[in-house]
């Protein structure tokens, strides 16, 4: 049985994620702050035929990571995690605060070596690391320099540990999606075209197409974006 951890799985790329990859004889483990929307994706999980464990998870405390990648891997390794932090902070530089600062890369990157750290160690020979990073991971954008910042550290850290673990066996995928109609543009400020966004689910299929490739394959990584370019 195919062991997966999703974090961020109680909404948008995550729960995604977590239906795209759901089929019988695998295990899918969701971990989110929020208990109940975990529970709504758990039950379109299981109504696959997957097996699946709902694990509430703040990525930023390592104790509970720790014990989330425990949970996941409880069937002996842990095959595969899609690593999706949601949330963005938009704000002009001499307006961030370092609190604002820190709390922002803890949550983007921080939590990534948080969930990395923990799940190598539970992983064998093909098992895959995919982190959802963002098109900002290349390019800059005004007024996004904390996100902007945090996914080009991701994809750096992403890259480093790729060669850390390829003699392992153990793959490293940095996904790097366009925008994405989830509710993060709900808070942020500004027009939007939504309607030219990717959706979730187009992000999770190319997730699962990584997923279901041999196990010696290896996608580093992985743009998408839509057609119509650049909002």
């Amino acid at each position: 049985m195919q062991s997966i951890l999703i974090t961020g799985a109680s909404r948008g790329i995550g729960a995604a994620t977590a239906l795209a990859l759901a089929k019988p004889g695998t295990r899918l483990t969701l971990a989110a702050r929020n208990r109940s929307a975990l529970e709504t994706v758990a039950a379109q999980v299981t109504a696959t035929g997957a097996e699946c464990i709902v694990a509430p998870c703040d990525v930023t405390d390592p104790v509970q990571v720790n014990e989330t990648v425990a949970i996941a891997a409880d069937a002996g390794r842990l095959d595969v995690v899609v690593h999706s932090v949601g949330g963005a902070l938009v704000a002009p530089l001499e307006a961030l605060s370092l609190a604002e600062w820190e709390a922002h890369l803890r949550t983007q990157l921080t939590s990534l070596f948080l969930v990395a750290q923990m799940a190598v160690s539970r992983m064998d020979r093909g098992g895959l690391l995919i982190n959802i990073a963002s098109v900002a991971a290349r390019q800059a954008f005004p007024g996004w320099s904390a996100y902007v910042a945090a996914k080009h550290g991701a994809l750096g850290f992403a890259a480093a540990i790729r060669e850390e673990l390829r003699p392992r066996g153990i793959r490293v995928c940095s996904i790097l999606p366009a925008a994405t109609n989830t509710a993060i543009w709900d808070a942020i400020p500004g027009e939007w075209a939504r309607d030219n966004m990717l959706q979730p689910a187009d992000v999770a299929a190319a997730i699962a197409a990584v997923v279901a490739l041999p196990p010696y394959v290896t996608v580093e990584d992985l743009t998408i974006g839509h057609v119509v370019g650049r909002l």
